[in-house]
């Protein structure tokens, strides 16, 4: 009898993996960030992100105004785990209270965006502790698919008036099953202080970043072309 149902659920899934247009191992490989790109990039709706079971979701955030044409931009707040790190000490609380404990240094907050008319606009992601390797955390995350540089070395921030301090990158991530390119923003923090190790973080986008590579004076490496 177990192995009837075994062999049933086996069936299923491999079903579904068919209907998808993907295979049991690539599933099986997604890591959660991968699996909510997909999402991003396919345009799905807030209540389909918010389903998808590798994240650790921790629910939506409104704001109490709206914009001028009476739509609202919300969050999806949440974290995830990054391929590729190790145990390190991370901060707990802020100031006279602050403490650390043991975790993995691939442990993020994210952020997705929407927009009520709109949908999902972008990702903000973060972990503690400055990482200068961009594209390799970035194609770690990936079971298939690339991770181009486009433009790095950065004179100015993103109002073109101060020096970059956050060593800004520009990258594009095209998915393997998914034509739609997601552009991609990175930066650390080095200084840190008192309560923080220092931070890295990267701002997801289905729009080109040309404009903002611009204005911050950055080195192009590749034309960001969608």
């Amino acid at each position: 009898m177990t192995y009837k149902i075994s062999t049933r659920f086996a069936i299923f899934f491999a079903l579904i993996a068919l209907a998808t247009g993907a295979s049991i191992e690539a599933l099986a490989a997604s890591s959660p960030l991968e699996t909510l790109l997909f999402a991003f990039a396919q345009g799905k709706r807030d209540k389909e992100i918010a389903a998808l079971s590798n994240i650790e979701w921790k629910g939506f955030a409104y704001p109490e105004d709206s914009e001028k044409d009476l739509s609202v931009t919300y969050h999806l707040l949440g974290q995830l785990r990054l391929r590729g790190f190790g145990d390190v000490d991370l901060p707990v609380g802020i100031g006279a209270k602050a403490t650390s404990k043991r975790g993995n240094e691939g442990d993020a907050s994210i952020d997705v965006i929407f927009h009520s008319a709109k949908g999902a606009r972008g990702i903000e992601l973060q972990k503690f502790y400055p990482s200068s390797n961009y594209q390799e955390i970035l194609q770690r995350q990936l079971s298939a698919g690339t991770v181009t540089l486009l433009s790095d070395n950065c004179k100015t921030d993103g109002y073109g008036d101060q020096i970059d301090d956050e060593h800004t990158a520009f990258f594009r991530i095209n998915l393997l099953a998914e034509p739609r390119p997601i552009f991609v923003r990175a930066g650390r923090n080095e200084d840190g202080g008192k309560n923080s190790p220092g931070e890295t973080f990267f701002s997801f986008s289905l729009f080109t970043p040309g404009s903002d590579m611009t204005k911050r004076s950055c080195v192009t490496r590749i034309e960001p072309l969608r």
